[in-house]
């Protein structure tokens, strides 16, 4: 049975989705979106194929129809509760995998392990000169010679995370001209990248888009500028307003957001529902005193427009309100915080049924904003509210994000009571989302210094005792989070024994990741020689080795994504040879983008390549709209499993 994409088109960058491991799964080839990235594990949600790579591979390539055989190893799950949907979303907080030489932050050298002169990491490192006179040069050659829609997109889209000119080169300039492109791809992928490159000379641009005026159409070449343009330009307004640390320029776009919110005219639920999301993410860090004022005063906007009866049809479009208010304010023991947790709390409560959607927006938002008991004694009602939900909630997944709340919470008595409901849950259904919560309580432990032993070998005790992938992969997660390397043995032998099991095993590379135990390198630079044709598996082995600081795998990376033709492949390459950012990789990948015998599609994906090379920001571009995010509850342009702003990881 072969699954059909619910957008033939699609978008391009190599999705390859690894989904929930304990439900049917359908085989399909991975889809394409903006820019060449590469995101697994996922998935759209119940019952939505992944889609497939043709009408985003490159010209030429037909789309499959139904009984249509396609290639590759992407899985589709037709269940939304599963763990590892709900992890893809959130990983980057963990893994902390973001531009060139962020893996490997550490003073640590890919010589050590081999026991010869140290090199230290940060001459690994891209320079800014290496990144304006190489990287940029060879992105603007390709958009410039190439009329690939594969290829201009991912140009576009490297170059707004690079967002840097080089010498005759404009960056506003090249990203304005896709956007009068008859290719909805392309004017997407330069739309989104004016936003992410947080150059204020994207302003304007951006501001006319949103507002579909003479500017915009103007910009567009078309009569109006279109919703699915303007949601994007939303999008990229408040990564704009993120990036920027001109105050007046933040306040300009909230009210341009905030203006177009409370147009009666404006139907559009896609468009809406970016502006909602936008705003959410205006300030970069809630507690800075230049950004507080601004984050507040719009969060106090946005609850008093989440209490208004819009009506049944815009309750998906507030929804989006409550996770909003929770980037926008973070956690906190203050008036507007127990305000919005008051509301939040009593969603589970209502009168009134409340839908799915805002019951787990209602729970994401409660583990952004609460406290633990012992440090603020009022949020222990709040606490308690997500506790009885978790027993009592008639939706699975609102109540499974209740748990991932609590272990956001963290604190002891949090901990305490995961491990007493872990020990009576159903154990292929619910013990993996508790196993993950418990994980998040000892990450929380872990970032101030003091590792969670205990925990940690009582998770490794139950991975014997889990009789299911869907058990095995949570634990191996969860245990990564608490950061004790005393595990890394265990799931080492786990990743060794499992290796034909791409899926489980790619997990068990994931728990290595998050401990960068050093002893682990050898071994898993073996495994990823032998994962060519399984992207999962690769791209976490090359993960966790630019995590613990070994850049060995970078030559064999670039070799392998010459050689390869599968689309599946080339992106988990791409992905990993950005994600480890070592400056030796620069002039291979610049070769092998003028070279015409390189097909085009791998010419796409050595420009997402050059892009990750090229980021300098520490953590990836799009994670303030991925984390905690209401993926389940999401409109096309957030997130469909193809073409929207989250299916760009």
């Amino acid at each position: 049975m072969v699954a059909t994409p619910k957008h033939p088109r699609g978008h391009w960058a190599a999705r390859v989705a690894c989904c929930t491991l304990a439900v049917p799964l359908l085989l399909a080839a991975p889809a394409f979106a903006h820019g060449g990235e590469y995101r697994g594990p996922g998935n759209p949600g119940p019952g939505l194929p992944i889609p497939g790579v043709p009408g985003g591979g490159g010209p030429g390539q037909p789309t499959p129809g139904p009984g249509t055989p396609t290639t590759g190893a992407t899985q589709v799950i037709n269940d939304e509760t599963g763990w590892q949907l709900w992890w893809s979303f959130n990983q980057d907080e963990f893994l902390q995998i973001g531009g060139a030489g962020q893996l490997a932050a550490k003073s640590r050298d890919d010589d050590y392990l081999m026991n010869r002169t140290s090199v230290p990491v940060d001459l690994l490192q891209p320079a800014d000169v290496d990144v304006r006179d190489r990287i940029v040069p060879a992105l603007a050659r390709m958009l410039a010679r190439e009329s690939s829609r594969d290829i201009q997109s991912a140009c576009a889209i490297a170059l707004g995370k690079i967002g840097m000119d080089a010498p005759g080169f404009d960056l506003e300039q090249a990203l304005a001209a896709l956007v009068a492109r008859d290719d909805q791809e392309v004017r997407e992928s330069g739309v989104l990248a004016l936003g992410m490159s947080g150059r204020a000379k994207a302003l304007p641009l951006l501001l006319g888009l949103l507002r579909d005026d003479a500017v915009g159409r103007k910009l567009a070449a078309r009569a109006n500028v279109g919703d699915r343009t303007r949601a994007f330009a939303a999008f990229g307004l408040g990564l704009l307003a993120r990036h920027s640390d001109d105050p007046a320029l933040k306040l300009q776009i909230r009210d341009a957001l905030w203006e177009l919110l409370q147009q009666k005219d404006e139907q559009g639920r896609d468009l809406r529902s970016a502006v909602v999301n936008g705003l959410g993410i205006l300030v970069a860090d809630p507690e800075a005193s230049l950004h507080k004022r601004l984050a507040w005063e719009t969060a106090e906007r946005l609850l008093e427009w989440y209490g208004r009866d819009l009506g049944r049809g815009d309750e998906a479009v507030q929804a989006h309100a409550p996770v909003a208010i929770g980037r926008l304010l973070g956690r906190g023991d203050g008036q507007i915080h127990f305000r919005c947790k008051e509301v939040f709390a009593g969603e589970f409560t209502a009168a009134k049924k409340r839908s799915n959607p805002i019951l787990r927006s209602a729970s994401l938002a409660l583990g952004m904003l609460c406290l633990p008991r012992d440090v603020c004694a009022r949020d222990g009602v709040f606490v308690d509210a997500l506790r009885r939900f978790w027993s009592d909630g008639s939706d699975r997944l609102a109540r499974n994000l209740a748990a991932i709340a609590l272990g956001r919470v963290g604190g002891a008595e949090n901990r305490t009571w995961l491990l007493e409901t872990y020990a009576r849950a159903s154990r292929n259904v619910e013990q993996p989302w508790l196993a993950v919560a418990l994980g998040l309580c000892a990450a929380r432990a872990a970032k101030e210094g003091v590792p969670d032993e205990a925990l940690a070998r009582l998770l490794l005790g139950e991975i014997g005792a889990a009789t299911k992938p869907e058990g095995q992969s949570a634990l191996a997660v969860a245990i990564g989070l608490t950061g004790c390397r005393l595990a890394a043995p265990t799931l080492l032998r786990h990743l060794k024994d499992e290796e034909r099991e791409e899926m489980l095993a790619g997990y068990f590379a994931v728990g290595l990741a998050l401990l960068g135990d050093p002893a682990s390198a050898t071994p898993l630079i073996a495994v990823m020689e032998r994962s060519k044709r399984r992207p999962f598996l690769l791209l976490q082995s090359a993960i966790a080795l630019g995590r613990i600081g070994d850049r060995r795998a970078t030559e064999r990376l670039v070799v392998m994504l010459k050689a390869s033709e599968s689309a599946v492949v080339l992106g988990g390459i791409a992905n990993a040879i950005g994600q480890i950012g070592d400056r030796r990789a620069i002039d291979p990948l610049i070769e092998l983008s003028q070279d015409d015998q390189v097909t085009r599609l791998a010419r796409a994906f050595v420009a997402a390549a050059l892009g990750g090379i090229g980021d300098r920001r520490p953590l990836p571009w799009n994670m303030p709209l991925s984390r905690d995010s209401n993926y389940a509850g999401a409109v096309d342009t957030l997130t469909n499993g193809s073409t929207g702003v989250l299916d760009i990881l």
